[in-house]
This record gives C-alpha cells, sequence and structure tokens, in this order.
C-alpha cells in the first residue's frame, strides 16, 4: 500500500514539473506501474488513455511547453504553488513556507532552484519521500519511526498539499483544454481525494472567498520553474 502511494506521489509530481522530452518518456515508461498502483490502491482511471496522451504530448512537446508557461509560469493561469491562493500574501506566506520548509528540514529533503517549498512539484515529491522513510523504518522494525512519517503525512495533507489542491485542479479545469494537463490534474484529483478521505475536519482551509479575487497579478507572489522555451 505504502509503495503505491509513493510511486503515485513521485509520478504526479513529475507529471507537473516542466515538460522536456526526458520527462515524458520517464513517465510512459511508469505507466505499467502506474497501472498495479491505482488498482492497488483501488482508484479507478483510465491508464490506457493516458497512454495515447502521452504519445501526443512527446508529439506536440514544443506546444506542451507553451501550454505549461502560460499555465504556470508566464500568465499564471494556474498557479501551482500554495501561497497563491492565500488573499493576504504579505501576512501568510512567510508564516506557511517556514512550516513548509520545516517538514523538509525534518525529513532530509532538499530543494534546488529554482523549485519552490510550496510548488505542487515539491509537496507531492515530499510526501513521496515520507513513505518511502516508513518502508524503511518499517522493514527495520522501527515502529517509532513509522509513527513519525505516518503523523508527518497526515499533518502535511491536512495543513499543506490536501487544503489546496482542490482548488488547484478545478482552477486547471477552467483554464486549459490541453489533454495532458486536465489528465494529470484528473489523476492528480482522484489520488489526493483518496489521500485526505477521513481528514476532511482537519483540512486547514483556504481562506472562502471568490477565486476570481486572486487573479492577475495577484497570483504573481513569486517566481516559479519553467518559462524555458
Amino acid at each position: 500500500m505504502e509503495a503505491n502511494r509513493s510511486f503515485l506521489y513521485q509520478f504526479l509530481s513529475l507529471a507537473f514539473h516542466y515538460p522536456e522530452e526526458e520527462v515524458l518518456e520517464k513517465l510512459e515508461e511508469s505507466l505499467g506501474d502506474l497501472d498495479q498502483a491505482l488498482q492497488g490502491l483501488q482508484i479507478s482511471y483510465d491508464v490506457a488513455s493516458l497512454k495515447s496522451v502521452l504519445r501526443d504530448a512527446r508529439e506536440r512537446l514544443l506546444d506542451l511547453q507553451g501550454e505549461y508557461n502560460a499555465l504556470f509560469a508566464t500568465s499564471v493561469k494556474t498557479p501551482a504553488w500554495e501561497t497563491a491562493y492565500e488573499l493576504d500574501k504579505t501576512a501568510r506566506r512567510a508564516v506557511e513556507l517556514a512550516d513548509i520548509e520545516g517538514f523538509y528540514r525534518a525529513f532530509g529533503l532538499n530543494l534546488t532552484a529554482p523549485i519552490e517549498p510550496d510548488s505542487l512539484v515539491a509537496e507531492l515529491a515530499f510526501l513521496s519521500a515520507l513513505l518511502e522513510k516508513q518502508l524503511y523504518a518499517l522493514n527495520e522494525g522501527d515502529g517509532e519511526g513509522v509513527e513519525i512519517c505516518q503523523d508527518a503525512q497526515r499533518k502535511f495533507l491536512t495543513d499543506h498539499l490536501g487544503r489546496w489542491c482542490d482548488v488547484f485542479v478545478r482552477r486547471l479545469e477552467e483554464a486549459t483544454e490541453d489533454r495532458y494537463y486536465r489528465g494529470m490534474g484528473s489523476l492528480l484529483d482522484a489520488f489526493v481525494k483518496r489521500e485526505t478521505q477521513g481528514l476532511e475536519d482537519q483540512i486547514r482551509k483556504l481562506p472562502d472567498y471568490p477565486i476570481e479575487t486572486l487573479e492577475g497579478s495577484t497570483w504573481q507572489c513569486d517566481v516559479q520553474e519553467g518559462a524555458q522555451a
């Protein structure tokens, strides 16, 4: 179970990286493992259609890179970092980043520029790494280590990824017709909803405001990866 979850987090983290040829190749090569992981977690998803989507994405790589930039880097139609969804960025950004970075330091995760700590890519990779550490602790018979990892996963989901992923996916669906990003958004949504099942009452909700409030320049509170093409 934990191995399947770790794989899904890592697969999705890679899926939202800047789309380069080697990234798409890795995703396509992993589809067999993706199918097994989804079956193991009882998540219904059409992996066969994703194979077609990835093949098409590789054939139109420049267009996909342009779509990435429009969504996440230049026009920023759908910001892929947590603090963009805070209404009061001045007051909240430093607080949220400090908390996120505290998780990373505690478990030895080191980020390299230009990936931001609160980016979707980083948060997904962190949860994958946590599950790997949990599996290691389990194999070593370290019950305390297992509990520490499980507790950190719950807290990170309720305090961070779980609080903004739904808004991100809804925004992504509204902002693009691209098959690749809609497909990956759908997979992300299904997986994170499974991960947060039973934790709904513990999730630290975002402020309740019309999402249009954040459009335009207010999205751009930091520099994200991308804009490479």
